[in-house]
């Protein structure tokens, strides 16, 4: 979320997923040039590898307690006895003050960091905007009711702005308008090209046309009128969304694919066919004769001084979205056992909702 919020918020405050840097004022007068402070977002800072999955309510919440944790820690160092009198015990003191300014440091930059997040996501219409995405996406309101062709009285305030009413951006009426065009065609009533001409212009996202069309090309039938059949996709898990963030009751399909491998061994050969998992006495998967390269002698791997269970690699064509690297640490983290899985995932490009808008205007460029 964190990537998507604050790619461009300001220049005082923004994020940069290219060098993975997240750069900030420090103090309230951003006019003085040594305020700026910047953090690395990589698997060097600790706190970033535990925070980067996790909702930014989670994240507020976790950034809390690990700042009390820390001041504890701080407080029992110096001690509360008064002063200290052996010089061995000075010493170390002194030498683990410069760690743990450090570590305060880095908590109050990521306490920043989720505050600037949720600033992005209260103002302006994230928040209306990714609510109404996640009913079209799901097909189900947030009380788990079919959604129905409600969405198109709801999509009326994005397209249209209505007296007093927030103003979405033009890459927000862009996504909701996909959304809008997959939910009609999936109710089986298309959009005629003069309905959708309509609604761009009323949307006064006329540039933005060509992401709509060339949809085809992907190929979606927006207007019915093709002879090419409908691709056929594997059939969605259901999940209970009870307990999930309102925000966040979408899962990516590539999860399904995930959890059908690691926990019931298995995937359905009618959709790839040359995944071959058959039950051997001891519980290893058939893999369709694919040997690994790393050589001969134990199944398990020893690495950091445990053993590791089997990985599930994972390769995306074409690039893959934050929320699908996600899914591979969600799964992983639920294999908790020694020979756990462990999931693995990868691209050849990393997307935001905003690149892959623009992208796919550019598609015939």
């Amino acid at each position: 979320m964190a990537y998507d919020l604050l790619s461009a918020v300001s220049a005082s405050s923004k994020i940069d997923p290219v060098k993975n840097t997240y750069t900030f004022d420090s103090r309230q007068d951003s006019s003085l040039d040594d305020t700026k402070k910047e953090i690395i977002l990589d698997t060097s800072n600790e706190v970033w590898k535990e925070l980067r999955h996790l909702h930014i309510s989670n994240v507020a919440q976790r950034v809390t307690q690990k700042t009390n944790a820390l001041m504890e820690n701080y407080s029992n160092l110096r001690g509360s006895g008064g002063e200290q009198t052996n010089m061995s015990e000075i010493k170390e003191i002194i030498n683990k003050m410069p760690k743990y300014k450090r570590e305060e440091a880095n908590l109050n930059s990521f306490i920043k960091l989720a505050e600037d997040c949720m600033a992005a996501y209260n103002s302006g219409t994230v928040e209306r905007a990714v609510k109404l995405e996640q009913d079209m996406s799901t097909g189900f309101d947030s009380t788990n009711k079919p959604i129905g062709e409600r969405f198109v009285k709801a999509c009326v305030p994005v397209f249209v702005p209505q007296n007093n009413g927030p103003l979405f951006t033009h890459y927000e009426k862009l996504r909701v308008l996909i959304l809008y065009v997959l939910n009609k065609k999936s109710l089986g009533k298309h959009l005629s090209k003069e309905t959708l001409l309509r609604l761009i212009e009323r949307a006064e996202i006329k540039r933005e046309e060509k992401a709509v069309n060339n949809m085809i090309d992907l190929g979606i039938d927006i207007f019915g009128t093709s002879d090419i059949p409908d691709r056929r996709d594997p059939p969605r898990r259901e999940r209970d969304t009870s307990g999930v963030f309102e925000t966040s009751r979408w899962t990516p399909v590539v999860m399904d694919i995930m959890e059908a491998v690691v926990h019931e061994k298995n995937l359905d050969t009618s959709h790839y066919p040359f995944f071959h998992a058959e039950s051997q006495n001891d519980g290893e998967m058939d893999m369709g004769g694919i040997t690994s390269l790393r050589g001969h002698g134990k199944k398990q791997q020893v690495m950091g001084g445990r053993a590791t269970g089997p990985k599930l690699i994972i390769f995306v064509m074409g690039s893959i979205s934050y929320s699908e690297m996600r899914c591979a640490h969600q799964v992983s983290e639920t294999q908790t056992t020694r020979n756990g899985w462990e999931v693995i995932i990868g691209s050849d490009n990393i997307l935001t909702p905003e690149r892959y808008l623009d992208n796919l205007i550019k598609l015939k460029d």
